[in-house]
């Protein structure tokens, strides 16, 4: 039997009963064949060069490697050969066809127990595919800090480069500027600079730069002035540092971060959609002192420059900052928005009315609440409410893990807040998770006395 029986055949049935047999994939061409085996892992690509005479050596073609060490290195404990065929398989990849361009190269370096990796070949493979041009580089360690992954200085000038993953590598101090003319996508992911310099220098060097994300470095003051960043993504869990936008055309915005000591952000009204969860440097004060006059501008001075978007998710640990800030100033209008979502760690949505005035467009809301350990919190005051008039659509959102009975009382009173106060509500929905029926039936019994000031609203329990 020919080898070519062996690639995949789909049947076509034509008119009557004759079958004809279709090998769509002999029919591809080369170019789309290496674009499609492109989006797989390197080791799935070398596997189908037992298909046919034309797939043995179809790998080498591929205008892109994608692989981890433990790839080649299976074994329960560490086999030195395994490694030396390692090195072999790529060397080869690398060496043949050389002075094609490379459109991807993604290289996972695992942790071996008690084995140090010659990390100075990857850093020969890295400025191999610096000199084939290549577009899309990926550099993910693994080894938790046991193998020190170098990223050379040669990719500061790759002029080819499109987007670069970097993830728990070290980025090394640039001797001269920056030229990273092609790059639009930068995802630093616990990267360890020389200096917080050096960051500054990359930003500044990519002048088509369109999403930036940055999350968990070594950094304590991060500067990003771009005119091109469309997206920011900015993910801290520990430490406190200073952040600094400067970008007019940001459409996009991240923060996840639980202190930050300063944080300034220019964007000129571009800002469209807004991901916030931060205490700003609360969480070293404890609480709110209106006599601090630099937080206070800081957090002015945010909430403006976030003013205009019309897409925000917000925490409750932020909704609450805001809470407290605006019990000595007034705050700015969010006159775009028209959805929002706020997530809660607790049941004390009481602030939440202060925000939503704030909101005079506001036409979705959705509630989700999830119980977290007990944490001392800000008192909060009651106050006037007054109604909603742009809102119409409501969905609230309560965890399973919460004591359905505690959840039930709740959510009919933040119902009650809802159903009173807004004037054009269509829908407002309930997801409160696994009820039995006795529960259920209480809360539409409870859901039918609510006095509802829209006559068209629907009210719906899933």
């Amino acid at each position: 039997m020919d080898d070519e029986d062996g690639e995949r055949r789909v049947r076509a049935k034509q008119a009557g009963d004759r079958v004809e047999e279709v090998d769509r994939l002999r029919n591809l061409p080369d170019c789309l064949l290496f674009q499609i085996l492109l989006k797989l892992p390197t080791k799935d690509v070398v596997k189908c060069s037992v298909l046919s005479r034309r797939w043995r050596n179809i790998w080498r073609y591929v205008p892109g490697l994608d692989f981890e060490c433990r790839d080649f290195m299976a074994s329960e404990y560490y086999d030195p050969s395994e490694f030396i065929t390692m090195l072999g398989f790529v060397y080869r990849f690398l060496g043949f066809n050389n002075e094609s361009c490379l459109e991807k190269f993604k290289l996972t370096v695992n942790w071996y127990e008690g084995v140090v990796l010659g990390t100075a070949h990857f850093t020969q493979w890295i400025n191999t595919v610096v000199e084939r041009k290549v577009q899309h580089l990926h550099i993910l360690d693994k080894t938790w800090g046991m193998d020190e992954v170098v990223i050379p200085r040669t990719v500061y000038w790759c002029e080819s480069l499109v987007s670069l993953t970097l993830c728990d590598v070290y980025l090394l101090n640039p001797p001269e500027l920056v030229s990273l003319p092609s790059l639009k996508v930068i995802v630093l992911d616990a990267v360890m600079f020389d200096n917080d310099l050096v960051f500054e220098m990359l930003i500044s060097g990519c002048p088509v730069l369109e999403s930036l994300t940055v999350n968990n470095g070594n950094l304590k003051y991060l500067q990003v002035c771009s005119q091109s960043l469309l997206t920011f993504t900015h993910v801290e869990d520990e430490g406190y540092m200073t952040v600094a936008i400067d970008a007019p055309r940001l459409e996009y915005l991240r923060l996840s971060d639980k202190g930050l000591e300063s944080l300034i952000i220019e964007c000129h009204g571009s800002l469209v959609k807004a991901d916030i969860d931060t205490v700003f440097d609360f969480s070293l004060k404890n609480e709110f002192d209106p006599n601090d006059l630099p937080t206070t501008h800081m957090i002015r001075d945010f909430l403006v420059g976030i003013s205009c978007v019309k897409d925000m998710i917000i925490s409750s640990s932020t909704l609450e900052v805001i809470y407290d800030y605006s019990r000595c100033e007034k705050l700015p209008l969010f006159c775009n928005i028209s959805f929002l979502r706020v997530e809660f760690t607790d049941d004390r949505w009481e602030m939440l009315p202060i925000f939503l005035e704030s909101c005079p467009n506001l036409k979705s809301l959705v509630l989700e609440f999830c119980t977290c350990p007990e944490e001392e919190k800000v008192v909060i005051l009651p106050g006037p409410r007054r109604f909603l008039t742009s809102l119409e659509y409501v969905k609230i959102v309560k965890s399973d893990s919460e004591e359905e009975e505690e959840a039930t009382e709740i959510n009919l009173e933040l119902v009650s807040y809802l159903l009173e106060n807004s004037a054009i509500l269509k829908k407002l929905t309930l997801c409160l998770g696994y009820l039995r029926r006795r529960e259920e039936s209480v809360i539409l019994r409870k859901l039918l006395t609510i006095p509802r000031l829209s006559t068209s609203c629907q009210v719906f329990v899933l």
